[in-house]
């Protein structure tokens, strides 16, 4: 007992000793806009520090699949937060991520705050996804209720108030979470003058928090990320007369709809013949390189725009089933046909390489990057693959 509680203490102890660790996320941040835009401070950390060309999200390519994918090293089909709007037969109800996202039973995996809270590194997330929801009964020591409303002023007070407490109290890994560039870009497009002025914004506050936390933690390791990127819509596709509907539910998710059918062969058939525009995928048979097959939240039929366009339907008598709005930029397309779809991974401190570029990794590998940088064991059976993201990383954190 006694060399198990030994083991133990060193093992925090361990964790305990790494420099602490600042994650800044940038929701729908594309792989090209840093450039595009001259964004002076995200430029300069990534020829301070080492990054990635882009990384690749996990299908679909929207905001909760992909962050729990960062938070878990699991594909959204492992970590069973397969979409925005999902339907699950075995609770008889359906997701919403305006709705249901602090419900942790949703949450699949072990998020990277729970595993540095179990080996005793504190955490504190500011609106990551799902960072709000009691997982597996444990929550970060530090968290914010998510309200869209709230400053990035407030939000870098949160971050460097974090930072200031004491030692044994203060958390050594903070998570961050700006949303503007996404929600621009969703109402005006990747290339509206309002997007641009949101890369601004996020850009500026960027640059205010890095120089605050540097100013009291120089060893901070810190890492900007972004989910996925986005892509100028091209068409709103409505469905509803392509077939009987009758005894479905959908799950709109803008980018794909989802249908759970008490007849979905027949379904399918309807939309074959008369939708050319959109692809019809039964669950076994969605393409093996998206990952997206093995579990029973995805709907019976996946169907998706074959352009970069809105699909919808709404079933008779499906209340939750609702019309997509006329969005302008959207994404939760197939990374590997749209380039678009791709984020950033940039990290800066002693850990990281100065000046690296690496080729494209994975949402998925998020995970084991922050495991190493906070010296934490990971489990097993996990998506993500140390090796894509290696690279990043100075010789003596490898």
């Amino acid at each position: 007992m006694l060399r198990g509680w030994t083991g133990l203490l060193l093992l925090q102890a361990a964790a305990t000793a790494a420099p602490p660790v600042l994650v800044i996320a940038v929701d729908g941040f594309r792989y090209d806009f840093a450039a595009r835009e001259r964004a002076a401070h995200i430029l300069a950390l990534k020829k301070e520090g080492a990054s990635v060309e882009g990384l690749i999200p996990s299908f679909p390519s929207t905001t909760f699949p992909n962050f729990h994918a960062m938070a878990t090293g699991l594909h959204p089909a492992r970590h069973g937060l397969v979409a925005m709007m999902f339907y699950d037969r075995s609770l008889g109800r359906g997701f919403q991520y305006t709705r249901n996202a602090a419900e942790g039973e949703w949450y699949g995996g072990k998020p990277i705050w729970v595993l540095a809270e179990e080996q005793g590194v504190r955490a504190a997330t500011f609106f990551w996804p799902g960072s709000d929801a009691e997982i597996g009964g444990k929550r970060p020591s530090f968290y914010r209720k998510y309200d869209g409303r709230v400053s990035h002023e407030e939000r870098i007070a949160q971050v460097l108030d974090w930072f200031r407490m004491k030692d044994g109290e203060r958390p050594g890994f903070v998570i961050v979470y700006f949303s503007d560039v996404d929600s621009a870009g969703h109402r005006y497009g990747p290339d509206a003058p309002e997007t641009k002025a949101a890369i601004a914004k996020v850009d500026a506050s960027v640059g205010v928090l890095i120089e605050k936390v540097r100013a009291l933690r120089p060893d901070a390791n810190i890492v900007l990320l972004s989910d996925h990127g986005q892509i100028a819509v091209e068409e709103h596709l409505d469905l509803t007369q392509k077939a009987n509907f009758q005894g479905c539910r959908a799950a709109n998710e803008a980018p794909m709809t989802m249908l759970y059918c008490d007849n979905p062969e027949r379904v399918r058939a309807e939309l074959l013949k008369n939708a050319p525009e959109v692809s019809v995928w039964r669950r076994a048979e969605v393409p093996e390189h998206l990952h997206y097959r093995d579990n029973p939240r995805i709907g019976d039929l996946v169907i998706t725009p074959k352009r970069p366009s809105i699909v919808f339907v709404t079933p008779p008598g499906d209340a939750d089933a609702k019309p997509v709005p006329a969005l302008q930029g959207m994404h939760g397309y197939d990374p590997r046909q749209y380039r678009e779809m791709r984020g950033i991974l940039t990290g800066v401190g002693p850990a990281f390489r100065r000046g690296a570029v690496i080729p494209p990794a994975r949402t998925v590998d998020v995970y084991v990057l922050l495991a190493r940088l906070l010296g934490l064991k990971p489990p097993g059976g996990l998506d993500a693959d140390f090796g894509r993201i290696r690279g990043l990383l100075a010789d003596d954190a490898r």
